[in-house]
């Protein structure tokens, strides 16, 4: 595992995921592997690395339970924020940002810093793609401030990235522009090369919108570069997309058809729906309305499902402008919820009891019992069934 990451990091991405698969086979064909404290951390990098459907994702859940299982408290801040940075690359963001909160909460009570930076940049990244901007910039303030104390430059990264993604979802191109050469300067200054870490496929959106071309063109190309020499389907499809953005009229509807095929096999259901909607645009100004719409619609329901309110207020606006009559989608029952409610209702759904939800969370029963009673009337349940059945029929 740290031979795959360091050659990912460092340059040869092809080879850096071949040995993050051959990582995965080990820990998969041996139980005491996974139930290795001292392994725990290091089996949740593989499948956020290759950012891949199925690849190694079983291990999160069998570490994430490890670790809550022998109360692990000094070990979790830093494999929740793992965890959480792969829930947020899913369609599982409400999660996400529970998970993300419980691992700010226990690094700040167990005073771990690093792990602290990392948490709080990684829910700022979270905010900024759901439109929350003040959220987005205090969580990013204090990640970039501890950075500063710390030298923590991976989160760094992660913060700037996650102001650039605000701007650029909030419609001021120039600001997520500066945002994103700064992080390109920050990862040239650590000689990261990965394709994952780069903010290229967004700069070179802004620099499109801001009208230059040129800078855009030449941002494509050299991520493009980068993306197939990883050769892993999340930073081709993301490099498809741009390239799909630039491509003549006669050529981009097979440019992001490809670029579609690489989405199906990732899990990250964002990046997916931001080519859907770079590809309904461009229909929709080629005059093909009837395709647009198709797009379209597929970039909303995503967009109105993950809670990425300023894209999806995007992709409504470019479906009006179709001709389309929108319909109001009902808001998801579990944005009713606070992030400890559920965490809580998720552990309890998933068959633990009130005890041992209170141990893996590091918190009384009395508290887990007093949260189970404000969830049950925030969502009109009265009993746990009920409340696996609700958690169910929200999906994964």
């Amino acid at each position: 595992m740290s031979a795959g990451m360091a050659r990912i990091v460092g340059g040869d991405a092809a080879a850096g995921a071949e040995a993050l698969r051959e990582a995965i086979k080990l820990a998969e064909g041996s139980a005491d592997l996974r139930e290795d404290p001292d392994l725990v951390p290091w089996l949740a990098f593989a499948p956020l690395a290759l950012r891949e459907t199925g690849a190694g994702r079983s291990l999160l859940a069998d570490v994430l339970r490890t670790a809550q299982d022998r109360a692990a408290v000094g070990a979790l801040p830093p494999l929740l924020n793992l965890i959480a940075r792969d829930q947020a690359a899913t369609d599982r963001w409400a999660v996400a940002e529970a998970t993300y909160v419980e691992a700010i909460d226990l690094a700040r009570e167990s005073g771990q810093q690093t792990a602290l930076a990392f948490g709080l940049a990684g829910l700022a990244w979270l905010q900024a793609r759901r439109g929350r901007a003040r959220e987005c910039r205090d969580s990013a303030a204090e990640a970039l401030d501890l950075c500063r104390q710390l030298g923590t430059r991976l989160a760094e990264i992660w913060a700037t990235a996650a102001l650039g993604d605000l701007e650029l979802g909030l419609g001021d191109a120039a600001r997520a522009a500066g945002h994103f050469e700064q992080q390109q300067q920050l990862l040239a200054e650590l000689a990261i090369t990965d394709a994952d870490l780069s903010p290229a496929a967004e700069l070179a959106e802004a620099y499109l919108r801001l009208g230059r071309e040129e800078p855009a063109r030449r941002t494509a190309a050299q991520f493009t570069a980068a993306a197939q020499a990883k050769g892993q389907p999340w930073p081709l499809a993301r490099a498809l997309r741009v390239q799909g953005l630039l491509a003549a009229d006669t050529e981009f509807s097979a440019v992001f058809d490809q670029a579609i095929r690489q989405h199906a096999q990732t899990p990250d259901a964002f990046e997916a729906a931001r080519t859907r909607l770079a590809y309904g645009e461009r229909l929709r100004r080629t005059r093909n309305r009837i395709l647009a719409r198709e797009q379209l619609r597929a970039a909303l329901d995503i967009f109105e499902h993950l809670g990425a309110g300023p894209w999806a207020d995007r992709a409504s606006a470019e479906l009006a402008a179709t001709g389309e009559t929108l319909r109001r989608r009902d808001p998801n029952t579990l944005d009713e919820l606070t992030p400890q409610e559920l965490q809580i209702a998720l552990a309890l759904a998933g068959g633990r009891t009130t005890r041992e939800t209170a141990a893996a969370l590091f918190l009384s029963p009395k508290t887990v019992e007093y949260h189970l009673r404000h969830v049950y009337l925030k969502l009109g349940i009265h009993s746990r069934d009920e409340l696996a059945r609700m958690l169910a029929s929200q999906g994964p």
